[in-house]
């Protein structure tokens, strides 16, 4: 279930709902996306929605279909696209054991994760480290 979340810098009200300084907001991207009351048959892909107009301010919660430096993208996408790129090379030369364990992610909790957890094993005798820097 993606999500957007932060936490509320002042006290505000949204909608009928008062939200006190420091709470943590979750918008449920995809849920607002597939709303019938926003959207006309909101499960159908149907990209002509908005031929001839803008969205409105609330209809439409995008990322992407823009250069980072002039529209709505993410400022640190670049670096992230980097790193996420460095560190799967990384993983990928580490020899790990994933021993049996129940990974399937329940999507009604968040934040989530495993259902069993993880584990990872990190073989004594690696040959393959990451060197030292």
């Amino acid at each position: 279930m993606p999500f957007v979340g932060g936490l509320a810098a002042r006290d505000l009200r949204f909608g009928e709902q008062d939200v006190p300084e420091g709470t943590l907001v979750l918008l449920d991207v995809p849920g607002h996306h597939r709303d019938p009351d926003q959207w006309p048959e909101p499960h159908r892909f149907d990209p002509r929605r908005f031929l001839g107009r803008e969205p409105g301010p609330g209809e439409l919660i995008a990322q992407g279909g823009a250069a980072a430096r002039t529209g709505h993208r993410c400022p640190g996408e670049d670096i992230t696209v980097h790193l996420l790129a460095t560190l799967a090379a990384t993983l990928a030369d580490l020899e790990l054991d994933f021993p049996d364990q129940d990974l399937r992610i329940p999507v009604t909790r968040v934040p989530t994760r495993p259902r069993g957890g993880m584990s990872v094993r990190i073989p004594t005798r690696s040959t393959n480290r990451v060197p030292a820097r």
